[in-house]
């Protein structure tokens, strides 16, 4: 009788330390922030300069007051895409891993301000382009995968900001699936008013 507890708990144990192996090494999912380097601006009248500062404070907003822009909700609105993409298959994600914008932060502010404004409303982002953009991203030495909002249209007229939503897999910069998405803006100030688009677009 003891030999057969004893068999029982070396079993419970190793079967422990197995489904604690494969937790480790379960895929990160990485949050990358918003890449606004190439956006277009439409019918704004403030400079390049306050819009690249503005770019900064957004993404840093986002991530120290994520209760009201909860973008972890990208698991729960795009669980479908999730799950069907091939790569994820068998694979649950509730929340980010990791949070790194460090880059999207750099690109806004060596981005060339000057080609920002456009008279082109119906302006899109094409698909090589999107791909270009990411294989260019730096995710430094991340594993799994990558979440990045990349935006592509702020529309003053229409008081809309429209963005790319990118999922890829950070070693290969293979994109997983993208989705466009858009969200109206407002509020006093440059920075809340093109925050509030991506605020619209995170809510459950």
């Amino acid at each position: 009788m003891k030999k057969i507890i004893i068999l029982i708990v070396l079993f419970v144990s190793a079967s422990n330390l197995f489904a604690g192996n494969g937790s480790q090494n379960a895929p990160k999912m990485n949050y990358y922030g918003v890449d606004f380097s190439m956006v277009k601006v439409f019918g704004a009248k403030e400079s390049p300069d306050k819009f690249i500062q503005a770019f900064e404070e957004i993404n840093k907003l986002i991530i120290t007051e994520s209760g009201k822009y909860p973008f972890t909700t990208f698991f729960t609105k795009y669980a479908h895409e999730l799950d069907n993409a091939a790569e994820l298959k068998r694979q649950r994600f509730e929340s980010f891993d990791n949070v790194n914008i460090d880059e999207a932060i750099y690109r806004s502010r060596v981005m060339d301000g000057n080609s920002m404004s456009t008279y082109n409303k119906q302006y899109k982002l094409s698909d090589q382009e999107v791909s270009t953009l990411i294989k260019s991203f730096n995710t430094g030495k991340d594993t799994g995968y990558g979440v990045l909002y990349v935006a592509e249209m702020l529309d003053r007229q229409d008081a809309i900001g429209r963005f790319v939503i990118v999922c890829f897999n950070v070693k290969t910069k293979r994109i997983l699936f993208t989705e466009r998405v858009q969200g109206k803006s407002g509020g006093f100030g440059l920075r809340n008013y093109w925050i509030a688009p991506l605020a619209n677009i995170m809510k459950p």
